[in-house]
């Protein structure tokens, strides 16, 4: 639903290691702080395949459904984050500003600035804490955890960073778990989802570790075209040496989806009210096997094998003669990659795409502090 920067959690944990390097602004004797962290990344999308429905499009003129004929070779993907984080005492917070291009379909194309995260939160133990605000959803924190790539391949989508939630997250000897409900949350473009729990347990072991996540949503009730959804996930990580990491990833989900919907007020011809009806429930899936080998310290191999399978696909070809979708009912990819990392706080990668993938190659550059 939400998507936010394309980064798989192997990224992910680098950001938060260099964070921990984040300038500190204020620390006083009873260990109160008050740190600036940020990243700052440019690269983007090579050779896209918009038949695929993944990248925003130019409107055709009289056409606001975010798709349209103008097709680039690039898509940009430049992302940059500043931010504030401190704790007095057991309390700890949050402030997060996210510039970044909304090249997805949806979006407006345009970089745009956002909050990205504003929440308080409190420390019940020291391996206990419950925080709330805008922030991520539990499960948004392993949703990928099984994928070792840079660019992420499979979505799970789910709901992401959201407003309006509350979220309890723990540990006990070496498994963690989470929760988290969502008031009325959005999706990317502002669609209603209705309210959204999620979850996840996970057992993170020096050699293998696994965590299996759930989400629900209540849906929006007409509002928009989104109904009911229920997603799990699974992601694994196992260390077969110090150079070599193997990885799985998958999800399945039942999605309500509205057929038809009906305009109830066109008193501003530009953002008209609609009914939306006919909700009909879609089952999608995906997984991925992946893997990383470090050849040094600073230089690493990354791959992964890819499976999607929308239900919405098989639907739309039997309705034709003729198979509109090139790929068929599903489709498969593998990812090749190349990070460089000359510090622990820069990465460059590069990845070649090959299959029934939406994009030829994906080339980054970032920077944390």
């Amino acid at each position: 639903m939400l998507k936010k920067t394309a980064l798989a959690l192997a990224v992910s944990t680098l950001f938060v290691g260099a964070a921990a390097q984040a300038a500190t602004i204020y620390k006083n004797d009873n260990g109160d702080t008050l740190k600036l962290y940020g990243e700052v990344g440019v690269g983007g999308h090579f050779g896209p395949d918009y038949d695929y429905g993944e990248f925003y499009q130019s409107p055709i003129a009289g056409n606001n459904k975010g798709y349209g004929d103008e097709e680039k070779d690039y898509i940009d993907d430049s992302f940059a984050t500043l931010g504030v984080k401190g704790n007095y005492q057991e309390v700890y917070y949050r402030l997060e500003l996210d510039y970044e291009r909304e090249n997805w379909i949806g979006g407006s194309g345009d970089m745009v600035l956002s909050i990205d995260k504003m929440f308080i939160g409190y420390h019940i133990t020291e391996d206990h804490a419950i925080e709330v605000g805008i922030t991520d959803t539990a499960f948004d924190d392993y949703d990928k955890y099984g994928d070792l790539t840079f660019d992420t391949t499979v979505e799970t989508g789910e709901a992401g960073d959201q407003a309006n939630t509350i979220k309890y997250e723990g540990k006990i000897w070496k498994i963690k778990l989470g929760t988290s409900y969502s008031y009325q949350a959005e999706s990317s473009s502002g669609a209603v989802l209705g309210d959204v729990v999620n979850g996840y347990v996970g057992y993170f072991g020096d050699i293998v570790s696994a965590v299996i996540g759930v989400e629900q949503r209540a849906g929006s009730a007409g509002e928009s075209k989104y109904g009911k959804q229920q997603l799990a996930g699974f992601g694994m990580r196992i260390n077969v040496t110090d150079s070599i990491t193997l990885g799985l990833n998958g999800y399945i989900e039942d999605e309500d989806k509205s057929e038809e919907d009906t305009t109830v007020d066109v008193t501003d011809p530009l953002n008209k009210i609609k009914l939306y009806n006919d909700y009909q429930t879609f089952r999608n899936k995906g997984a991925l096997a992946s893997a990383s080998y470090k050849l040094t310290p600073k230089w690493e191999l990354t791959g992964s094998y890819n499976f999607e399978e929308y239900e919405q696909w098989a639907i739309d070809n039997a309705e034709y003669d003729a198979t509109p979708y090139s790929w068929g009912d599903e489709r498969t990819w593998s990812t090749v990659g190349v990070n460089f990392r000359p510090s622990s706080s820069v990465i460059f990668a590069i990845e070649g795409n090959f299959g029934e993938a939406a994009q030829d190659a994906y080339a980054y550059a970032r920077v944390y502090f």
